[in-house]
C-alpha cells in the first residue's frame, strides 16, 4: 500500500480513536448496486432501479462517521458517471480517509484511472477470481480477462505499482488456482489481498471447501502462497489471516462480529446496514449500534473487511511489521531514486 511513514502513523491514531469511541475503521460506500457482471458468488448483477444519493450527501455521512479507510464499491462503481465527483467529495488531500475504489475492471482505462486519482483516489482494488479465461466466465463478462491483462500493466505504468491491487475472494471453486492467481499479480505489477467466500450473498453453501472440495489441498495452496509471500511477492493478506481463512472455509465460525462498530455500509440511497450481507436499515450508525451490533451474534462470513477491523493493536503491527521496517530512515534512503547522472 503506498502510505507514508507519516499517514500510517495518522492512520494508526485515528483507527484507536475510532475504536475508542465506536466510530468505524472502515466504511464501504455501496454507491450503485447495478453491476456489469454477474458473478456465480453475489448477489448483485446487471441494471437495477434504485435511489442514489449525491456526492455531497455521501460526504456528509463520511463527515459524521469519521473513518479511517473509505471503500467505494457497490456492484460496480464505474456505471455511475459521477463516480469521479463522489471520490472527490469523499477525499481529503494529504488527510484521512484513505479512499480505495473497489472495481471489476470492466470500464477500467488508463484515462479512467488517471481521473479517479486526480479526483483524490488512494488505491484502486480489482477483483480477480481465476488467473485466465476462467474469471470472464465466472463474472460472466466475454473478453474481461483479456481486457484486464491489457488494462492493469498500463494502468501501473501510468500511476505506480503501489496505486493498483487485486483482491480474490477464496472460494471452493478457485482455491486451487491461488499461487498462480498470486504470480499474475506479480507479473502484472501489482500486490493482491484476499478475502473468503460467504454462504450469506447467495445462500449457496457449495462455495466453502468444507462442503465442496479438500481441506487437504487447500492447506496446500494457502502453504504454497504463504511460501510465496516470503519469496518476495506482494500481498496484504497476512498469513495469520489466510489461515483464518481456511478455518473459515473448512467449516469454523467466529463470534465477536464487529459490524456496525469497525466497519459499516452505506447503500446507493444512503441508509446504513451493518454489513454487505444483512438487509437491516438504519438511519445513525448510533441507531444501528444499540438496535442490531449490541445484541449481534452472526458468525456466517469472514471476509476480508471484517478478518482487518477487528484485528487487535498488537496482531496489526505484527502483521505490517516488514511494512513498517520500510519506514526507517536508512531504508527510505536505499528507496529513494538515485539522480540521474549528468552530463560532463
Amino acid at each position: 500500500m503506498n502510505v507514508s511513514g507519516g499517514m500510517a502513523i495518522k492512520m494508526l491514531a485515528k483507527g484507536l480513536w475510532n475504536t475508542a469511541f465506536k466510530y468505524p475503521l472502515s466504511v464501504s460506500f455501496e454507491v450503485t448496486h447495478a453491476c456489469t457482471a454477474n458473478c456465480w458468488h453475489c448477489n448483485w448483477g446487471g441494471p437495477i432501479k434504485e435511489t442514489r444519493r449525491t456526492p455531497e450527501e455521501y460526504a456528509a455521512i463520511c463527515r459524521d462517521l469519521k473513518p479511517v479507510v473509505v471503500n467505494v464499491s457497490g456492484g460496480e462503481p464505474m456505471a455511475r458517471g459521477d463516480l469521479d465527483d463522489v471520490v472527490r467529495a469523499l477525499a481529503k488531500p494529504g488527510k484521512l480517509p484513505w479512499v480505495v475504489v473497489v472495481s471489476n475492471a470492466s470500464q477500467l482505462s488508463p484515462e479512467r484511472f488517471l481521473r479517479l486519482k486526480r479526483a483524490g483516489m488512494h488505491q484502486l482494488s480489482l477483483s480477480i477470481d481465476f488467473p485466465d479465461d476462467r474469471h470472464s466466465d465466472f463474472r460472466r463478462i466475454p473478453g474481461l480477462f483479456a481486457h484486464m491483462s491489457e488494462m492493469v500493466p498500463r494502468c501501473v505504468a501510468l500511476g505506480g505499482d503501489d496505486d493498483i491491487s487485486l483482491n480474490c475472494c477464496i472460494t471452493a471453486w478457485n482455491y486451487r488456482t491461488l499461487p498462480d492467481i498470486v504470480r499474475l499479480a506479480t507479473r502484472w505489477g501489482v500486490s493482491i489481498n484476499f478475502s473468503v467466500y460467504t454462504p450469506l450473498r447467495m445462500d449457496d453453501p457449495n462455495g466453502l471447501v468444507q462442503n465442496n472440495g479438500s481441506g487437504d489441498e487447500l492447506k496446500q495452496k494457502i502453504e504454497e502462497v504463504i511460501a510465496l509471500r516470503h519469496e518476495g511477492h506482494r500481498m496484504y493478506t497476512s498469513d495469520r489471516t489466510l489461515w483464518k481463512f481456511y478455518r473459515f472455509l473448512m467449516g469454523e465460525r467466529t463470534g465477536g462480529c464487529q459490524a456496525g462498530y469497525r466497519f459499516v455500509v452505506i447503500n446507493p440511497d444512503g441508509r446504513l446496514t451493518p454489513c454487505a450481507m444483512v438487509m437491516a436499515y438504519f438511519d445513525d450508525h448510533r441507531t444501528m449500534q444499540r438496535e442490531f451490533s449490541a445484541t449481534n451474534t452472526c458468525t456466517a462470513c469472514y471476509i476480508s473487511t471484517r478478518a482487518n477491523c477487528e484485528k487487535t493493536l498488537g496482531e496489526s503491527l505484527a502483521d505490517n511489521v516488514e511494512t513498517m521496517k520500510q519506514w526507517l530512515p536508512w531504508n527510505a534512503l536505499r528507496r529513494a531514486p538515485r539522480p540521474a547522472p549528468q552530463n560532463s
